[in-house]
């Protein structure tokens, strides 16, 4: 029966209907079981970076780049070039490949990159989101009555006019340096698709030709309708709804989608690109349990999973034969004070002296017991971990590494005494404890901290730990939490760790680290970047604000190819260790793409 039988490979129950059990022959279709629920395709919204849907789009979607675990951008030449023509003022020119095509056939224009610059540079929005500290919206309503993309970037925002467009060459001017010009604009959502199902209007190059007019003519009541669909109209309900919406770039186009169920996407007969499906369809299962998705691959029913890393799991995991499993690290675990909240570590606690606000930090950080959190709670997860000296994990994996000493509470305790403190000074930790990663750590380091006259209490988040983390700086002095990846890493660097930055939660504010940051986001030699980058992280490290620990453990397993299933299985290759944290995982699908 092949690939196109899966249909029936998602056994769950939705809605009340069971949907039917897996075909067993099905050698033309993957399962992969994740625990990360798709959101949206529309990559520039904040549902559609979830990791789960960067999932989906990683596979569904192509572009003039990508960006690897590291940070490195990769360019694809039959989607089209990124060029950087002048420095002063930043000029950049895109230039679309006759082989870039949308999965209905429509030929990629430049109306599509003119559609995700309005949206991106914020230039027509004339109402912006209200959150609250969790981050969720609250003005809804007046979003939906006004133009409101909602989803300005730090890099378009520096483009204050409408792009330049001849042929299929597609122009822009920034009026500042961004360093993150290389990734900051590529095709999103098609414009033809809006042209048609907002404007009305229904050839496909007069549809997005149409949303180019409304953009450049200011047409409010165009744009209204236009940032509208924008926002909502590739959401998974909507795409459940409608699947034939979702008109995608690259060697797979969704084809199913079961909200906060399942995505199946099918190979894209239109793809022109160097990089092909390899399979006729992928199925993504997100609702399955950790110990279920295990289940599914020892029963056949499913041939990839990545489940939450538990000792659970690994030991589950060990009882499935003919299954090749790859550990690996996903998001850096960090430790960043708060010197803003009036707790222990800032410099208003001590009247104001930051010198020795500064010594209590460092004190702190000096018993953090890296090495026991590596043997300890790491390694018995993932054989390979060790620590990080990584700060800047936003921009890649190993992004602003520095030189960490090892934990040493007597010397600890020593410069406390040496900065005049003598009371125990009380630390309020907040962290995720249902984590038994962020649980363990935290353990260890209440019984280092302790040797060195620290009392660590830990924090339970009152409105959650999103919330609290933004809006309540005085009830913690240490944050223990992850860092993912960010699609513009520079952007990202400077919003956590400049002064007044929009993400700043420490409340860090230095006037070498402002200056390391406005280096770094003006840096437009991609090869000049790493030292930049490192230049942040040495002010961070000199103020003792940050400390990278570990990345998180995490396990991926992939049933082993059986030539004697060849006809009735798909065959694969050990697929590596699923990152979820990464802002792009076109690298991680490799396998699941051949070369054209």
């Amino acid at each position: 029966m092949g690939g196109a039988a899966l249909v029936a490979t998602v056994g769950l129950v939705v809605g009340g209907c069971t949907q039917p059990e897996p075909d067993p022959e099905r050698a033309g279709t993957v399962v992969v079981a994740v625990g990360a629920v798709f959101g949206s395709l529309n990559g520039g919204t904040p549902l559609g970076r979830t990791p789960g849907s960067t999932l989906v789009r990683s596979l569904a979607q192509s572009g003039f780049v990508s960006v690897d675990e590291d940070g490195t951008v990769t360019h694809d030449a039959s989607f089209g070039t990124v060029e950087k023509v002048a420095d002063s003022p930043l000029t950049v020119r895109y230039t679309i490949a006759p082989t870039a095509t949308w999965s209905d056939g429509v030929p990629v224009t430049p109306d599509d990159l003119v559609l995700e610059w309005a949206a991106r540079s914020g230039l027509y929005d004339d109402v912006t989101p209200e959150l609250d500290e969790s981050g969720e919206v609250t003005n809804a309503d007046a979003l939906d009555a006004g133009v409101a993309f909602a989803a300005t970037s730090a890099a378009l925002v520096h483009v204050p006019q409408p792009p330049a467009v001849d042929g299929a060459t597609v122009t822009l001017v920034y009026d500042a340096p961004v360093a993150d010009w290389s990734a900051a604009l590529d095709v999103n959502v098609p414009a033809h698709v809006l042209g048609e199902s907002v404007l009305g209007v229904d050839e496909p190059a007069a549809a997005a030709a149409a949303v180019t007019a409304a953009v450049v003519g200011e047409d409010k009541g165009a744009l209204r309708s236009l940032s509208s669909a924008w926002r909502t109209a590739f959401t998974a309900p909507a795409l459940a709804e409608d699947p034939a919406a979702a008109v995608t770039t690259g060697p797979y186009v969704v084809d199913r989608v079961v909200a906060d169920q399942s995505v199946e996407l099918v190979r894209n007969d239109a793809y022109e690109g160097d990089r092909p499906a390899a399979f006729d369809r992928v199925v993504l299962r997100t609702a399955l349990h950790p110990l279920d998705q295990v289940t599914a691959l020892r029963d056949g029913e499913a041939d990839v999973i990545a489940p939450a890393s538990t000792t659970d799991v690994l030991a589950a995991l060990d009882d499935v034969e003919d299954v090749s499993v790859r550990a690996g690290g996903d998001a850096t675990l960090q430790v960043q004070l708060q010197v803003a909240g009036g707790g222990a570590f800032d410099p208003a606690t001590y009247g104001g002296d930051t010198a020795t606000a500064a010594a209590v930090r460092a004190a702190f950080l000096a018993t953090v017991p890296r090495g026991a959190v590596v043997s300890s709670v790491a390694e018995p997860l993932w054989a390979d971990a060790e620590a990080s000296d990584a700060l800047l994990p936003a921009v890649g994996a190993g992004a602003g590494a520095v030189d960490v000493p090892d934990a040493d509470a007597a010397q600890a305790g020593a410069a406390l005494s040496d900065a005049g403190v003598t009371e125990p000074v009380v630390v309020r930790v907040l962290t995720n404890t249902a984590d038994p990663v962020r649980l363990g750590v935290l353990d260890l380091l209440t019984e280092q901290a302790a040797a060195a006259g620290f009392a660590v209490r830990r924090y339970e988040p009152v409105d959650g730990m999103t919330a609290d983390l933004r809006g309540a700086p005085d009830a913690w002095d240490v944050a223990l939490l992850p860092v993912p990846q960010a699609d513009l890493g520079a952007a990202a660097t400077s919003a956590r760790w400049r002064t007044g930055g929009a993400t700043n939660v420490t409340g860090w504010t230095s006037a070498a680290t402002d200056a390391a940051v406005d280096a770094l986001t003006a840096t437009l030699d991609p090869g000049a970047q790493p030292a930049a980058v490192d230049a942040v992280a040495t002010t961070l490290a000199d103020g003792a604000v940050v400390l990278s620990l570990v990345r998180q453990p995490v396990v991926t397993a992939t049933r082993d190819a059986d030539p004697a299933e060849e006809g009735r299985l798909p065959q694969l290759e050990p697929v590596p260790a699923l990152a979820l944290s990464r802002a792009d995982l076109t690298s991680w699908w490799e396998w699941a793409r051949t070369t054209g």
